[in-house]
């Protein structure tokens, strides 16, 4: 066989795999991130004073749209309504 032959045979041959790999690791980084957004049901209190946090991270005065949106997010994540 002529070596660029060969070389075309290997590519449709590990194609397939790599791919399939590829797949596999996605699906791998897909779960962890669902992991790590998963809702952690937790008291309200408990909710008002992690999300607080969270949202003090952002400046009310330049970033008071994201502040809020982080806010809200958080206490939907908590099992909080975001009032």
């Amino acid at each position: 066989m002529k070596p660029f032959a060969f070389l075309i045979v290997a590519a449709i041959v590990v194609t397939p795999g790599a791919q399939a790999l590829a797949q596999k690791a996605q699906t791998a980084k897909s779960n962890a991130a669902s992991k790590a957004n998963a809702s952690v049901p937790m008291s309200r209190d408990e909710a008002l004073q992690k999300c607080n946090e969270e949202a003090n991270k952002w400046s009310n005065r330049d970033f008071q749209s994201t502040q809020a949106a982080v806010y809200g997010d958080c206490m939907r994540r908590h099992g909080q309504s975001g009032n």
